[in-house]
């Protein structure tokens, strides 16, 4: 998705059915990750998802990403984008995590974004954007969907009504 730098990026912009990922069954978060950044990474062809891993790994290190609402938003500014790209998991058995033991994960939202300085406040405003949109509620509602598509549809719906 190419960013226009007056355009406010909201989840549902970066977000369709092929980006999201139901995780049934245990995971644990480095794996969990990993597989997000492949699907973020895919059309992307400067990008080694390898190498975004062990940054978006090594920022987790330093602070951890999971919020009390069951939203987790594991993200990197990278050189190499010159647009937004994201990948989204919903966990039907909450991810303990180990920074932050009193909030489970049931949405991860990976996203990546542009390192060029012109990109950080679209970078800040999609992380409010993140922590506005899921809500407790919304993100248990997006725990029960099993389609992908569903959720795609609940996200950009709720994005819409504001």
């Amino acid at each position: 998705m190419t960013a226009n730098l007056q355009t406010k990026i909201t989840p549902g912009a970066l977000i369709n059915p092929d980006k999201i990922l139901i995780v049934n069954g245990k995971t644990d978060k480095k794996t969990l990750i990993s597989l997000l950044v492949k699907t973020a990474c895919r059309g992307f062809a400067q990008l080694d998802a390898d190498e975004v891993t062990a940054q978006v790994l090594k920022r987790e290190e330093g602070f951890g990403t999971a919020l009390e609402t069951g939203l987790a938003i594991p993200h990197a500014r990278l050189e190499e984008l010159d647009a937004f790209s994201a990948a989204m998991a919903v966990l039907p058995e909450p991810l303990a995590d180990e920074k932050n033991p009193s909030a489970p994960t049931r949405v991860m939202f990976l996203f990546l974004s542009p390192g060029c300085p012109a990109f950080f406040k679209q970078h800040l405003q999609l992380l409010a954007a993140l922590a506005e949109t899921f809500r407790p509620a919304f993100v248990e509602e997006l725990a029960q969907l099993a389609d992908p598509a569903q959720i795609a549809q609940k996200i950009t719906q709720k994005n819409m009504v504001k």
